[in-house]
């Protein structure tokens, strides 16, 4: 399910770095980085706040089965990911808008 939201948030993204006459690759793979690094920072903020038991005691040692049966966590990691998605499509809307206002510009002269 996971590589199937990064192809389609990268697929959008290389749509609007390609409009623009951006490097649609460059923004492709930005914008991987920016959702992995998202969820790492989504899965380090489920740990340090709403872990609060050791991750590896005797009785629960199997952390990732806290994510299975508590999807409120897996939600939150999600939802910290898409955020970097958003951040990149910020950046590239924010391209669009200078690229229109230099064309307005030059359709002014």
């Amino acid at each position: 399910m996971d590589i199937i939201i990064f192809i389609f948030l990268c697929y959008q993204n290389y749509i609007r770095a390609k409009r623009i006459g951006q490097n649609p690759t460059k923004w492709v793979l930005y914008t991987l980085g920016a959702l992995f690094l998202g969820m790492m920072l989504g899965t380090m903020v489920v740990y340090m706040l709403l872990y609060k038991k050791q991750l590896l005691s005797v009785d629960d040692y199997n952390a990732f089965a806290q994510f299975c049966t508590q999807p409120y966590r897996m939600l939150l990691i999600y939802a910290i990911g898409f955020g970097g998605y958003l951040w990149i499509r910020t950046r590239l809307e924010k391209l669009m808008q200078q690229a229109a206002n230099s064309h307005h510009e030059e359709d002014e002269v």
